[in-house]
């Protein structure tokens, strides 16, 4: 599962802009695809979130767990949604 969830972020991220609008707009879409994608294997109660208890059996290692959902949960309400994820991973891109 964790193999997964970096896989949808690496495709996510995959694409080269030609233009930095088209590029960003098409990297957001993919970025939602993923996170959809990540949703179908990870959302057991289909809240249409990732719950904090869900985000955690995708990991092995729980340090790691804990720091990436802090990081990620970023108005600490004990899920990530869409907009959370689509945000992470563009910052993300953006310091490539």
């Amino acid at each position: 599962m964790r193999t997964f969830f970096i896989t949808a972020i690496i495709a996510a991220m995959a694409i080269v802009p030609l233009d930095i609008a088209r590029g960003q707009k098409e990297m957001e879409k993919n970025v939602r695809q993923a996170y959809k994608d990540l949703l179908k294997e990870t959302d057991k109660d289909k809240d249409g979130k990732i719950s904090k208890t869900e985000f955690y059996a995708i990991w092995k290692d729980k340090k790691i767990a804990d720091k990436n959902y802090k990081a990620w949960d970023t108005n600490q309400d004990g899920y990530i949604t869409e907009d959370e994820y689509v945000k992470a991973v563009m910052d993300i891109g953006k310091k490539k």
